[in-house]
């Protein structure tokens, strides 16, 4: 049959077509989570920290697709837009932060109770070694995609030094990502310490705790132990990849409730066997924590009583089910990540009140079934990337280079807070010139 060049034309035009929407659906998602992450993380750098929203796309927005997107503000909500391809909404909630429409459908989180930016003072020491100017001018340095935008050192409880990047200063909240997962951590103990009756031990309360979720695991996954969650020994399936649609970057940027998702994840080995690191698995024990207090509400008033002595800028923003993100969105200031990590060098004691058993932080210390020592529950110990690090010390530790390193022999607390690309920052370095400070 003859084929003539106008109808070959034209038969190439539909193919292209095809292509190019075939290519369009495929890319779709990934664009729908780019504009989630851009519309959620411009409205909580906005709101949280009074920046600018070009200001936000020029220094936080700045890799990949992302540099793409525009944000717009109205109100209490910030729009994240590409081309008219893709649009994603954040909202403010004051008292809570900022949550990111994963369902339009749903409705949004209550309000919390207006904001009230509180410090604490914190005492500072009347000297610091000389060298110790020198470690931080080396901690302050750029790295691949930005770099640290508070650095706090705490020696005996006492601030010794910190160093801000322009913009910045003590009183600006910084967002942790996954050290917000050790504050799960903490929380878990610290409830189970407060029912002292049903649990006078809670380390080895949460080894015996099963059956956790009747409505979710009536299956083997009721043998899942409440420690297997915290040292992510869970035997659930889950992919924390960041690069492109996986169970980590759904849950955050396409799902509405961050536990159900994680909670329908299937098991694939046996609990308190293997380790696999999981975002979802936090959500869950925030979730556990909700259950047994009631209320998303509850929660909040649980956690604020927990931690408002201690680091009271700190706030852990909602998904849409109005649930603290356990996960990745706890924000506070530099130096009250420091005093966090403060609590456990006392072990849990605050004041002379003891918020958090020393038995519990202990239990977190311990090294997780197949971490390769690694990694405790919901806190990681020193590894390869830190091979002159103390063998005592441990760390919070979070996405974009975040850490509080906590090192009990020496009595000091060091918070890096910034944004940047991850696993750039040489902390070996930092720690080491840090150490040598004091000798």
């Amino acid at each position: 049959m003859h084929v003539t060049p106008l109808k070959r034309w034209l038969i190439g035009l539909a193919l292209m077509i095809v292509l190019l929407f075939s290519a369009f659906l495929w890319v779709k998602p990934l664009l729908s989570i780019g504009g989630g992450y851009a519309a959620k993380h411009g409205c909580s750098c906005h709101f949280l920290q009074g920046r600018e929203l070009d200001e936000i796309s020029a220094h936080d927005l700045n890799f990949s697709v992302l540099g793409h997107f525009t944000l717009q503000h109205e109100s209490d909500t910030v729009t994240a837009s590409l081309a008219g391809l893709v649009e994603r909404q954040a909202v403010y909630l004051p008292g809570r932060g900022c949550v990111l429409v994963n369902d339009a459908a749903r409705p949004l989180p209550a309000v919390g109770q207006a904001e009230i930016p509180a410090t604490l003072p914190l005492p500072v020491a009347t000297t610091a070694p000389p060298a110790l100017a020198a470690a931080l001018d080396y901690g302050m340095q750029p790295v691949p995609g930005g770099g640290a935008r508070g650095l706090v050192v705490l020696k005996d409880g006492q601030l010794v030094a910190e160093r801000y990047a322009p913009g910045y200063d003590h009183n600006s909240r910084l967002l942790g990502w996954s050290m917000t997962k050790t504050l799960t951590g903490l929380a878990v103990g610290a409830y189970l310490h407060r029912d002292s009756a049903t649990y006078p031990e809670p380390a080895a309360a949460a080894t015996a705790l099963t059956a956790l979720f009747p409505d979710y695991w009536q299956d083997a996954r009721s043998e899942i132990a409440l420690a297997d969650l915290l040292r992510m020994n869970s035997g659930l399936a889950w992919n924390e990849g960041y690069g492109s649609l996986t169970d980590a970057t759904v849950m955050l940027h396409e799902r509405p409730d961050f536990a159900d998702f994680a909670l329908r994840s299937q098991l694939i080995a046996t609990p308190g066997t293997e380790w696999n690191y999981s975002s979802g698995t936090s959500n869950i024990l925030m979730e556990y924590l909700r259950s047994e207090l009631g209320s998303n509400d509850k929660l909040y008033a649980f956690l604020d009583d927990l931690y408002g002595a201690v680091a009271p800028s700190l706030l852990i923003e909602p998904d849409q089910s109005g649930r603290p993100v356990g996960s990745s969105y706890g924000w506070a200031t530099a130096r009250d990540w420091a005093r966090l990590g403060q609590l456990m060098l006392q072990g849990g004691r605050w004041n002379g009140e003891q918020l958090i058993p020393e038995s519990w932080i202990k239990f977190m210390r311990e090294p997780a079934a197949g971490s390769e020592g690694n990694y405790g529950a919901q806190l990681w110990l020193p590894g390869p990337d830190t091979p002159s690090i103390p063998a005592d010390a441990y760390m919070m530790r979070g996405f974009q280079d975040q850490r509080v390193f906590i090192l009990p022999t020496q009595g000091l607390v060091v918070a890096r807070l910034g944004h940047s690309d991850d696993k750039v920052t040489n902390f070996d370095g930092l720690i080491q010139r840090i150490l040598a400070a004091y000798e």
